[in-house]
């Protein structure tokens, strides 16, 4: 049986990346020195990112140490989400929220019943919390719509709007700094910002993705009254057994 190949790092991805696009500008080669020096990467970043790129056929090895693109290379929104998950994990952490109170699990991928364009979240959190002196508890299903970071738009918010109706809480996340995407594209940034606000989504920002996530909570999510049948059902469909098997501890 043959070993499962591993993934390489987000990191090696976005080198990749930036080889990539800097052979395209240059003309459609590029030596390995020159593409050290302009992308000012060590030999190990080059060498993973050539390693990978060449293995999967976007790059090809030529005469004299030059490089060719083979074919475009794009970084997937499937790549951050390990980084998000991080950073979403880390945010709440830091918002009082116990390791036990929580519970974050990717559900893009999973078959579900959920028919439909848009309603599939890309994270799905359930988080519970009792306090010292109030009877009750806070129960919230937070979901979130993730994307890249060449993908920062307005049709984030209503693909995330369209989840409201089965949770209490419904984010977009795009894995960028703030600075970038306000230098980059600051007609979306803002137009971004006014429809969350208007329609009680929230916006996260996953900084310095590539090496060590950093949470911004930049708009926080109107909660919702919880329709419990709705979020039941939603539930039901889209979080694993080992999720339901986590959260059921808390009825």
């Amino acid at each position: 049986m043959s070993a499962t190949k591993e993934k390489p790092s987000l990191q090696v991805s976005y080198n990749l990346d930036q080889i990539v696009r800097a052979i395209q500008l240059n003309g459609g080669s590029m030596s390995r020195t020159k593409l050290r020096n302009q992308l000012q990467l060590s030999d190990d970043e080059l060498n993973a990112a050539f390693d990978h790129g060449c293995s999967e056929k976007f790059l090809q090895r030529a005469e004299y140490n030059f490089f060719t693109v083979n074919k475009p290379f794009t970084i997937s929104e499937e790549r951050f989400y390990p980084s998000v998950e991080t950073g979403l994990k880390r945010l709440w952490a830091a918002e009082n929220f116990h390791e036990n109170e929580f519970y974050l699990e990717e559900t893009a991928s999973r078959d579900s019943k959920i028919a439909g364009r848009w309603t599939r979240p890309d994270f799905t959190m359930i988080s519970h919390k009792k306090f010292a002196w109030t009877i009750g508890h806070e129960f919230d299903v937070v979901t979130f719509e993730v994307k890249r970071p060449d993908s920062c738009n307005v049709l984030a918010v209503f693909e995330a709007l369209s989840h409201a109706t089965a949770a209490t809480r419904a984010y977009v996340v795009f894995p960028i700094d703030a600075s970038e995407w306000a230098k980059s594209d600051p007609a979306q940034e803002a137009r971004v910002k006014d429809e969350c606000s208007r329609h009680g989504v929230g916006l996260i920002l996953i900084e310095n993705v590539y090496i060590d996530p950093q949470p911004v909570h930049v708009i926080k999510a109107v909660k919702r009254e919880i329709d419990h049948e709705r979020c039941s059902n939603f539930l039901e469909a889209v979080v694993s057994a080992e999720g339901k098997q986590r959260i059921s501890v808390w009825k």
